[in-house]
């Protein structure tokens, strides 16, 4: 009997051994465990938390860079557009080279397209002119025909001018003006050019905020004006002797929103409002005239008008014999 009691108390101590740990004895040590694993879990989180951090770190200076490009440099985007394109076996299309296409075929109908130089590039159009086809040799007045020519290539880009600032260059030979000439130097005669053709888009409605006239007299040569031995080379300086308008891509927006609206506000009589050349400078000048004609200074003694001078790589021709060409 005492045997059979034993037998029973030894089974159930194994019974309870094989209980559940969270029971009886094991308690503790399962409580144990599960703080351990609950210490595991939150130091998991934290690895992780760090490695999100440094990820959103990554992204807000990823996003800064994009953010100093938002400004980007017009010729170096369409470069690496190219290099982009032709890797992977596209076909680049230089930008503008339909427009510049309708410039060539306006010179040639009007039988100037030998005398210009028509350069399309990632950021514009560069028209070059040869020689006196804008202007005489040692002139800083405007050929009639240069005129006509001007104003056909105003219409033919007009569409497109709202898109570009424009300057216009002048450029001399170095030939040296003569002393007490109706210019001081290649500096002021290439400036008088360029504002000569500057006023000529001026005339046409081309706002005066996207345009620029600049003069660099001899500074920048096509090519060289003399021989190694100092000798002039009458070729290369006709060459030098030019008008250059650039056509360039628009920096800033907000003056292509201001040249819409002014082109699309009528005037009270419902057509465009719109001055003619011949009767903007007498405006401008009473619009300068002091209102009180007591204040106004008395005009100086006019000088007497100086004689006409040569410049610029050939001398002017007399009256009676036909221009020079250069």
């Amino acid at each position: 009997m005492s045997d059979i009691s034993s037998a029973r108390i030894r089974r159930k101590k194994k019974e309870n051994e094989d209980k559940d740990p969270h029971d009886s004895a094991h308690a503790p040590l399962a409580l144990g465990n599960a703080h351990n694993h609950k210490a595991h879990e939150e130091e998991g989180e934290g690895n992780w938390l760090v490695s999100y951090a440094d990820m959103m770190t990554l992204l807000v200076g990823f996003f800064v860079i994009l953010l100093s490009f938002s400004v980007m440099d017009a010729k170096k985007f369409e470069e690496a557009k190219q290099s982009i394109t032709q890797e992977f076996g596209g076909t680049y299309t230089v930008p503008y080279a339909a427009l510049a296409d309708k410039i060539k075929e306006a010179a040639k109908k009007l039988g100037v397209g030998d005398q210009f130089i028509i350069k399309e590039s990632e950021i514009g159009i560069e028209i070059s002119s040869r020689g006196t086809v804008f202007f005489n040799t040692g002139s800083a007045d405007l050929k009639d025909e240069a005129k006509v020519v001007l104003s056909n290539f105003i219409d033919v880009v007009r569409d497109q001018l709202s898109e570009f600032d424009i300057t216009i260059e002048g450029h001399t030979d170095d030939v040296p003006i003569m002393p007490g000439g109706q210019y001081r130097n290649n500096w002021e005669l290439s400036s008088l050019r360029a504002c000569r053709v500057l006023e000529t888009f001026m005339s046409a409605g081309i706002s005066k905020e996207r345009l620029t006239a600049a003069g660099y007299g001899e500074a920048r040569p096509l090519v060289p004006n003399r021989d190694a031995e100092g000798n002039a080379i009458a070729e290369n300086q006709s060459q030098n002797r030019r008008v250059v308008i650039k056509l360039m891509k628009h920096a800033d927006p907000s003056l292509i929103k201001s040249e819409k609206q002014a082109h699309a506000a009528p005037a009270p009589g419902g057509q465009p409002s719109e001055i003619p050349a011949e009767q903007r400078a007498p405006a401008q000048a009473a619009d300068a005239a002091p209102a009180n004609p007591a204040a106004a200074p008395a005009p100086a003694a006019e000088a007497p008008a100086p004689p006409p001078a040569e410049t610029t790589g050939a001398s002017l021709p007399a009256p009676s014999e036909a221009p020079v060409a250069n």
